[in-house]
C-alpha cells in the first residue's frame, strides 16, 4: 500500500500586514499527524500516530471537537458583536 502524506500550510489572514497567524496540517510518511496553529508568539500542536487505531479515533475526535468549538465561537461572535 502506498503511504499517503498530507502537507497544507495557510495564513489565516493572508491579506493582513499585521497578522502572521497560520496553520500547518501534516501527515508524514511515518503516519504521524500534526496540526500546528500559530498566532503571534504562541502556538499549539495536536499530534497523533495514525498507525494506531485508537489514535486514529482520537485524532478524528480532537479535530471534530476543535471544529465544533470554532463554529460555536463564530456563532457567538456574530450574535453578540456583529452590528
Amino acid at each position: 500500500m502506498e503511504i499517503q502524506t498530507y502537507n497544507i500550510k495557510n495564513f489565516l489572514l493572508p491579506e493582513s500586514s499585521r497578522s502572521m497567524s497560520c496553520y500547518h496540517a501534516k501527515v508524514m510518511e511515518d503516519g504521524i499527524m500534526k496540526l500546528t496553529m500559530h498566532d503571534c508568539k504562541r502556538s499549539i500542536q495536536l499530534k497523533n500516530d495514525l498507525n494506531n487505531p485508537e489514535e486514529i479515533t482520537e485524532a478524528i475526535d480532537k479535530l471534530k471537537s476543535l471544529a465544533d468549538g470554532i463554529n460555536n465561537l463564530i456563532v457567538f461572535i456574530k450574535e453578540n458583536y456583529v452590528k
